[in-house]
Protein backbone atom coordinates (compact mmCIF):
# COMPACT_ATOMS: atom_id res chain seq x y z
CA UNK A 1 0.00 0.00 0.00
CA UNK A 2 1.07 3.07 -0.85
CA UNK A 3 -0.77 6.01 0.89
CA UNK A 4 -4.40 5.03 0.61
CA UNK A 5 -4.06 3.49 -2.31
CA UNK A 6 -2.97 -0.80 -2.72
CA UNK A 7 -0.84 -1.89 -5.19
CA UNK A 8 -3.25 -3.21 -7.40
CA UNK A 9 -4.62 -0.06 -7.60
CA UNK A 10 -2.11 2.05 -8.56
CA UNK A 11 -0.89 -1.16 -11.24
CA UNK A 12 -4.57 -0.25 -12.49
CA UNK A 13 -4.31 3.42 -12.88
CA UNK A 14 -0.69 2.65 -14.87
CA UNK A 15 -2.78 0.08 -17.08
CA UNK A 16 -5.20 2.84 -17.72
CA UNK A 17 -2.58 5.64 -18.17
CA UNK A 18 -0.94 3.07 -20.72
CA UNK A 19 -3.96 2.36 -22.40
CA UNK A 20 -4.81 6.20 -22.93
CA UNK A 21 -1.83 7.01 -24.35
CA UNK A 22 -2.10 4.70 -27.23
CA UNK A 23 -5.06 5.82 -28.13
CA UNK A 24 -4.11 9.21 -28.25
CA UNK A 25 -0.55 8.43 -29.98
CA UNK A 26 -2.89 6.43 -32.55
CA UNK A 27 -5.14 9.82 -32.98
CA UNK A 28 -1.86 11.82 -33.39
CA UNK A 29 -0.57 9.46 -35.69
CA UNK A 30 -3.57 9.99 -38.35
CA UNK A 31 -3.84 13.85 -37.77
CA UNK A 32 -0.25 14.03 -37.92
CA UNK A 33 -0.63 15.88 -34.35
CA UNK A 34 3.87 15.76 -34.02
CA UNK A 35 3.57 18.37 -30.79
CA UNK A 36 1.82 15.23 -28.80
CA UNK A 37 4.77 13.09 -29.20
CA UNK A 38 7.19 14.12 -26.09
CA UNK A 39 3.20 14.02 -23.87
CA UNK A 40 2.71 10.84 -25.19
CA UNK A 41 6.05 9.61 -24.02
CA UNK A 42 5.96 11.12 -20.57
CA UNK A 43 2.67 9.60 -20.01
CA UNK A 44 3.77 5.80 -21.11
CA UNK A 45 7.17 6.61 -18.65
CA UNK A 46 4.91 7.75 -16.03
CA UNK A 47 3.09 4.46 -16.46
CA UNK A 48 6.03 2.27 -16.55
CA UNK A 49 7.10 4.31 -13.72
CA UNK A 50 4.35 3.21 -11.42
CA UNK A 51 4.64 -0.10 -12.32
CA UNK A 52 8.80 0.27 -11.42
CA UNK A 53 7.51 1.81 -7.63
CA UNK A 54 5.06 -0.95 -6.94
CA UNK A 55 7.76 -3.78 -7.96
CA UNK A 56 10.46 -2.10 -5.50
CA UNK A 57 7.92 -1.74 -2.77
CA UNK A 58 6.67 -5.17 -3.35
CA UNK A 59 10.48 -6.33 -2.58
CA UNK A 60 11.16 -3.74 0.22
CA UNK A 61 7.79 -5.71 2.17
CA UNK A 62 9.01 -8.93 1.56
CA UNK A 63 12.71 -7.91 2.87
CA UNK A 64 10.89 -6.40 5.96
CA UNK A 65 8.68 -9.24 6.74
CA UNK A 66 12.10 -11.60 6.30
CA UNK A 67 13.51 -9.25 9.12
CA UNK A 68 10.46 -8.99 11.01
CA UNK A 69 10.68 -12.93 11.08
CA UNK A 70 14.10 -13.21 11.96
CA UNK A 71 14.04 -10.80 14.89
CA UNK A 72 11.19 -13.00 16.15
Amino acid sequence: MIDKLSYNDILEISKVLKEQAEIVDKIAKKREFDELTDFIATVEGYSKFLENTIEINKDADAALNDLKNQLK
